[in-house]
């Protein structure tokens, strides 16, 4: 039966709304089944480079650091989505470019794939970001630490 004319604005209306939520519950959903909570990791480097998409998308932030080897070694380092940040009181400049920072966070759980939920097209950060989660090189990161020892909330399992 075909909608009657007076309610196609309203049916519009009701698929935009629930295409739009349906990302952010599934990420929200995945996010705590991807990165397991019983393993710590820290990295400590230089933030080389951000992405802050549109919501529902996570915040990522690249940073290099090296092994004890003194190999360097680059990370990508997911947290929230940048309108719950700024909703906490981060500003688009608590952290600089260049600045050695370090991230605690959670490693991605083995045979999960996380990167399947980054925005596309894969551009710039992302697109650096998305490789190093395929080399298993992505964290939830939901510590960072600034030179200053300022201790800033950026990521956590839902």
């Amino acid at each position: 039966m075909p909608i009657p004319t007076w309610l196609e604005p309203f049916a519009l209306i009701l698929a935009t709304l629930t295409l739009s939520w349906l990302p952010q519950a599934g990420s929200q959903r995945l996010r705590s089944e991807e990165y397991d909570p019983s393993k710590q990791v820290r990295v400590t480097g230089m933030l080389v480079g951000s992405a802050s998409p549109d919501a529902p998308y996570s915040v990522y932030l690249l940073v290099t650091g090296t092994d004890a080897k003194g190999n360097e070694q680059p990370w990508a380092i997911e947290g929230d989505p940048a309108n719950e940040l700024r909703n906490r009181g981060h500003k688009d400049d608590s952290l600089k470019m260049g600045e050695v920072i370090t991230v605690v966070g959670h490693p991605v759980r083995a045979g999960k794939r996380p990167e399947d939920r980054m925005p596309k097209p894969l551009r710039g950060a992302i697109q650096r970001a998305f490789a190093l989660a395929e080399e298993g090189r992505l964290i939830l990161g939901t510590e960072i630490t600034r030179p200053d020892g300022t201790k800033i909330p950026f990521g956590h399992l839902k």
